[in-house]
């Protein structure tokens, strides 16, 4: 392939103009200040108002099925005003969330604000993402642009818990009045940084179909619905590593079982923020759905290594994680890529909210896997987890090879 069609080159980064810099910026600002409060919120659900764990898991679940909910809903709105107010409004009731949570004395007002927050998240994600394919017309500068910011939400889930930590010593509420006012910024930010005068030309609502049109599309979409399923099983699987694995080894007869724990949030971090651009300079030329099935195997190949490390064995866990996390560098920013890709640029809004729809993988994770350990062992949950992760990869192979009858650019070039 020529270089001019290289993803790293200067003028790409030149090209992106102002409203592409502030959701960059803006994403790092919102998701390390998320980072910064989040992880605190169990700790003191459970010690300051006696939470169980299953009004906390129950919680955090609702939370996930209101954003996988109104993902959609909120994205076509981005698609017929106007991506601006939709992520306005998210930030400032992600705003509201926050503050809330922090003054917050009873637990039902903690169903509600954390519910919220779930409703705030695909208002701000989605449009995000389609401002990027708005505003840069070359398929390679947005793709870039997309990789730039999945590492940027990476980032952000790194730095966060250090400046958390740093600043929640006595009283971890008060980091919730932070991210509050970040977010009220955030939501000014925006406002000054994207769809400016005379860079942007409004929508006409007249040419976008109403909503359960715009359902219709994406529905007859038959790549796209094989993709979102292949994907909900990709975001189950990888749930396990936050979820279901810290589980088995606090169960296990381990020593020092929270120091391994924190280790491989740190082997998935530091692998993310280290690979992510090497490896996709090395697979640059690889075609997109190749380039998930790569990232999918890695993530089998995991699961092979956690159902055979023994439970006293840190590097073994160690180097399984190390493995799945190298496949969530090749597969996940390839997603929002492909997504990019496959949207009309009239419904790419209503696309990237439908997207939301396979983090309902992140919202039953928890709760099935649990069940699996609990029924049967952790040996039949990653042996599950491997046979899921060869189901998504035949179904990434079907829908490269079903035949698209959406009208747009071809999908599985490089």
């Amino acid at each position: 392939m020529d270089r001019s069609e290289s993803l790293f080159q200067k003028q790409r980064i030149k090209r992106f103009n102002f409203s592409v810099w502030t959701v960059l910026t803006g994403t790092l600002l919102a998701r390390t200040s998320y980072f910064m409060a989040w992880p605190f919120l169990i700790v003191f659900l459970y010690e300051d108002y006696g939470a169980s764990a299953i009004e906390v898991g129950t919680m955090l679940a609702v939370s996930a099925v209101v954003g996988a909910g109104t993902g959609l809903y909120s994205g076509y709105l981005s698609d017929k005003l106007g991506r601006k107010w939709v992520m306005v409004l998210g930030s400032w009731i992600a705003s509201v969330s926050y503050t809330g949570i922090a003054l917050a004395s009873e637990v039902w007002q903690f169903y509600v604000l954390i519910m919220m927050t779930g409703l705030m998240r695909p208002m701000i994600e989605a449009p995000a993402k389609a401002v990027i394919g708005d505003n840069l017309s070359d398929l390679k500068d947005r793709e870039l642009a997309l990789n730039i910011r999945y590492f940027l939400l990476n980032l952000g889930g790194a730095l966060g818990p250090l400046i958390g930590i740093t600043l929640a010593l006595s009283q971890p509420q008060n980091l919730f009045f932070v991210a509050g006012g970040t977010y009220v910024v955030y939501g000014f930010w925006l406002l000054l940084g994207i769809e400016r005068k005379g860079t942007f030309t409004k929508p006409d609502p007249s040419q976008l179909p109403n909503f359960a049109a715009t359902l219709n599309v994406i529905r007859k979409d038959n790549i796209f619905v094989k993709l979102m399923v292949a994907n909900f099983i990709m975001m189950f699987v990888y749930a396990q590593v936050e979820s279901s694995i810290p589980q088995v080894i606090v169960r296990s007869s381990i020593t020092d079982a929270a120091q391994l724990i924190a280790g491989l949030v740190l082997v998935n971090t530091l692998t993310i923020i280290v690979f992510q651009f090497p490896m996709l300079k090395w697979l640059e030329h690889v075609p997109l759905f190749v380039r998930t099935r790569i990232g999918m195997i890695l993530m089998a190949i995991a699961q092979i290594g956690f159902l055979f490390t023994p439970n006293d064995w840190p590097l073994g866990w160690g180097i399984a994680c190390f493995i799945l996390s190298l496949g969530e560098v090749i597969a996940f920013p390839t997603l929002n890529v492909q997504i990019d890709r496959m949207a009309p640029p009239h419904l790419r809004g209503s696309y990237f909210g439908a997207a939301a729809l396979y983090s309902l993988g992140f919202a039953i994770a928890p709760l099935l896997g649990g069940v699996v350990i609990e029924m049967l062992s952790a040996y039949w949950l990653f042996v599950l987890c491997f046979i899921l992760c060869l189901v998504m990869i035949w179904l990434y192979w079907l829908a490269e090879h079903t035949e698209d009858s959406v009208d747009r650019e071809p999908i599985t070039q490089s």
